[in-house]
Parts: structure tokens; C-alpha cells; sequence
């Protein structure tokens, strides 16, 4: 039965994690909000994404066997069920109505037979995996990067297209819980857009876990070969594999959302196109992957409150300067801001294996401790601009980093800063000083 005009103060279309948050911060400031979703209420990152992909390389680490690494998995997941995810909406006079949402004017959102109006509109509808153009490609049995981190079987043979986050943290989950796995990337290094010493970090510490890892190499066709398939690579290798897992990137969900009748506008790769309010035309707001800006969760999330504050009467602008970007292999990556090493900027490195916690490590368990600091600031004001750190623990001790970053800090003053003795931090030290003493000549 088709039900009338409904009016709101707010259609949030997507309820992924930046989606959500909106929708949350927007309904306990008093606003009436209506959230359309045609998944699963939290978006993919709980369920398919982020949290099943962590907890899958813990276990591998835990040295759990595949069934039990499967149960802890869907555990953290909540089992794929949303349940609990809507009700937390619900709860806060939230209407969630499930279905695939279609923008057909500016403030009008239409949902199967329904129509919802609002003066504003938030777009939150994420990303999709990409399927590379490759012959032979449908006829052997593949993965996108959804359906690795949620599958029950364990391929005696897993191959690994691509070199990011995901096919990254796959390769040496999959490898630790079984698999025999091969990872090809086109690139010449892992990571591609970190600094170089980065992905041949990575690259080695794959390695080093049994992962065979193959750079410089695109993958030219693969065929059919018993229950698996046969890859061909550039270099005139071939690989046999039981699974294919395409993890060559995502695009944005805009196909059939009618952004351009709302008064939005695509970019050529289908993101939607936004200002530093996130916003794509009066009244439209689009968060998240979707926008194509920083394609992380905790990017969505910030985008989320700027979009709230802005409809709350308190906006500010956006600020993507010292998003992190973190890979939570074992060595840990985490990154931030610039780390090109273009002109005008001064870089200098140092060895997370030379402080005093490394030596601890190496006493008490004998391992090898890999990784390094590489800090980048501006010749010309002395502010550090990006950092990529490498090693134990990555993600929580670089976070100063991320700080200093979006703080603007003078490299001098990270000279001066105090660090606890012994932490992973320290390294931090001898890299800016470093960075310091080429800044003063």
C-alpha cells in the first residue's frame, strides 16, 4: 500500500558508518530524520569489512585453527544481523525504512512506492569492489574483498590480486590460518602510495610468514584448471589457486541514484562532487566513500559531524589534512598526510629496531623487530606535513603524528616533546631530529 508524502526534517540515504552517525548526532539534536537503507544498518565495515578482517589476523596470530578463527569472526560481527544496529536508531525516533533509495528532486527521496521529503538530504551510500578487466575472469571462482572476510572455506590455495590495505592484511591472514597464498601486484612495491621503504617493509615481513609476494607483475588472463583456476602472469609465470581474491579497489555507489536530479554533480569515477562542507548542492549532503575524498571509516565519521554541525546551525569546514591511513598487518602501517617526498619537502627515517623496547622484545621472545619512522616537513616553515611509521603497535604510537599533522607543529617542537622510556614512540625522536638538522642548515 503506497503511503503518503512523508515529510521529515532529514533523509539520510545509507546507513554506513558515516550515514549513521548523522543520522544519530541529527535525531538526539530534536530533528526528525528518515534513514533508508537497501543493506545492512551499520554499512559493511562491522560486518564485511574492517571488523571481520582485524579479527581474522588476530586469530591468525593466535594461531587459531580456521573453524574456531571463523566462530571468533562472526562473533565480532554480530553474525551479519543487524538487529541490534537498527534498534540503536530506532531508539532514537529514527525512522529506519529498508529498500533502495532514489533521489527524484531536489528534498524528494523515493523508496519503492513511498516518497520522503525533507529539506535536506545526506548521502551515505559507500562504495563497491571493482572488478578488473581480465580474460577468463568469469570462469574461475573468485572473491571481491566483501566476500573474503566472510566466507567459511578455507582454500588450500589463495591468490591475492592486488597490493593496498585489504589485500594486504588478507594475504597474511589467510596465510597464517592455512592457505598458501600469493599475493601479485602490479606496482613494485606494497602500498603503493606510501613511501617506497614502506611496501618493501611489508613486502618482506609477507614474506617472511610464508606469503609469496610478487611486485612488478600484472596478471594478463587466468583459465579454468580442475576445481580452481590457472593465473598467467606478465612475467611469464603462471600460478594455480583455488580462490582468485580481487582486491584492486572500490567505486563509489552512485549508479541509479539520481544525484544529478537533486542538483548534485559525478566526478568522472562516479563520486559525488562536494565542497568543504561536504555538501553538493543546496540541501544535498554526501559522506563517506561515496564522496571519494578519504576512503575511511573514520573519514566518514568526521564528514558525518561536519555535516550535522552544519545543519545544526554551528558548521565548519572539513579537514582531511591528517587523515591516517593504517594497515594492521604485523608490522603495523600507519600513515598521515603527505609522504610523497615531492619538491620542497625534506625527509628523514629512523629504525623502530633500534630502540630500547625493540631490544626488550628481542630478550624476552627471539624475533627480528622490523619497521622504521619516515617523518616529512616543509623546507621552507619548518611544519611537518606527513609520516609513515612501520612496526609494533603502528597505529597507536604514530597517532602523535597524526596530531602533530593537523596541529601544523614546527618540527623543532617534536624535538623538545617528552616520550615515555620505554615505548615504541622514542623512535619518533631520532627521526625528526634528523629532519631538524637538514631544516636548520
Amino acid at each position: 500500500m503506497k503511503l503518503a508524502d512523508v515529510e521529515s526534517d532529514v533523509v539520510v540515504i545509507g546507513t554506513g558508518s558515516g550515514g549513521k552517525i548523522a543520522a544519530l548526532e541529527l535525531a538526539r539534536a530534536g530533528r526528525s530524520v528518515v534513514a533508508v537503507e537497501d543493506g545492512l544498518v551499520g554499512g559493511y565495515c562491522p560486518y564485511v569489512a574492517c571488523v571481520p578482517a582485524k579479527s581474522l589476523l588476530l586469530s591468525a596470530r593466535a594461531h587459531l585453527p580456521w573453524t574456531a578463527a571463523v566462530a571468533v569472526r562472526d562473533e565480532a560481527a554480530s553474525h551479519r544481523d543487524d538487529t541490534a544496529a537498527a534498534a540503536e536508531l530506532t531508539g532514537e525516533g529514527i525512522r529506519v525504512v529498508r529498500g533502495r533509495a532514489r533521489l527524484s528532486g531536489p528534498g524528494r527521496v523515493v523508496v519503492g512506492a513511498d516518497t520522503f521529503t525533507a529539506p535536506a538530504v545526506v548521502v551515505g551510500t559507500g562504495s563497491t569492489p571493482v572488478r578488473p578487466d581480465v580474460e577468463g575472469l568469469d570462469e574461475v571462482p573468485t572473491w571481491t574483498s566483501e566476500q573474503v572476510l566472510a566466507a567459511d572455506e578455507l582454500p588450500a590455495r589463495l591468490l591475492v590480486l592486488g597490493g593496498g590495505a585489504v589485500a594486504c592484511e588478507s594475504a597474511q591472514a589467510y596465510q597464517g590460518l592455512g592457505s598458501r597464498v600469493t599475493l601479485v601486484q602490479r606496482s613494485s612495491t606494497l602500498l603503493a602510495r606510501e613511501p617506497r621503504a614502506v611496501g618493501e617493509c611489508l613486502a618482506a615481513a609477507l614474506r617472511a610468514d610464508g606469503v609469496d609476494v610478487r611486485t612488478g607483475v600484472t596478471l594478463r588472463r587466468v583459465r579454468p584448471d580442475g576445481d580452481g583456476g590457472l593465473a598467467e602472469l606478465s612475467d611469464g609465470s603462471t600460478v594455480g589457486f583455488d580462490r582468485l581474491l580481487l582486491a584492486t579497489g572500490r567505486a563509489p555507489a552512485t549508479r541509479g541514484l539520481g544525484v544529478e536530479a537533486a542538483g548534485g554533480r559525478l566526478g568522472d569515477d562516479g563520486r559525488v562532487l562536494v565542497d568543504a562542507r561536504c555538501r553538493a548542492a543546496p540541501g544535498l549532503y554526501a559522506v563517506g566513500d561515496v564522496n571519494g575524498i578519504a576512503t575511511y571509516t573514520h573519514a566518514a565519521n568526521h564528514q558525518a559531524r561536519v555535516v550535522a554541525a552544519e545543519l545544526l546551525g554551528r558548521g565548519y569546514d572539513a579537514d582531511h589534512t591528517a587523515v591516517p591511513r593504517a594497515v594492521y598487518t604485523d608490522p603495523t602501517v600507519f600513515s598521515v598526510g603527505d609522504v610523497s617526498g615531492g619538491e620542497g619537502t625534506v625527509s628523514a627515517s629512523f629504525a623502530v629496531g633500534d630502540v630500547a623496547r625493540a631490544r626488550l622484545v628481542r630478550l624476552s621472545r627471539p624475533a627480528e623487530v622490523t619497521g622504521h619512522v619516515v617523518v616529512f616537513a616543509d623546507a621552507a616553515t619548518g611544519v611537518l606535513v606527513g609520516a609513515s611509521c612501520v612496526g609494533p603497535d603502528a597505529d597507536s604510537w604514530g597517532a602523535e603524528l597524526a596530531l602533530a599533522v593537523r596541529a601544523r607543529l614546527d618540527v623543532e617542537l617534536l624535538t623538545r616533546h617528552v616520550r615515555a622510556f620505554p615505548t615504541w614512540s622514542e623512535a619518533i625522536y631520532p627521526a625528526v631530529c634528523s629532519l631538524h638538522e637538514q631544516l636548520s642548515r
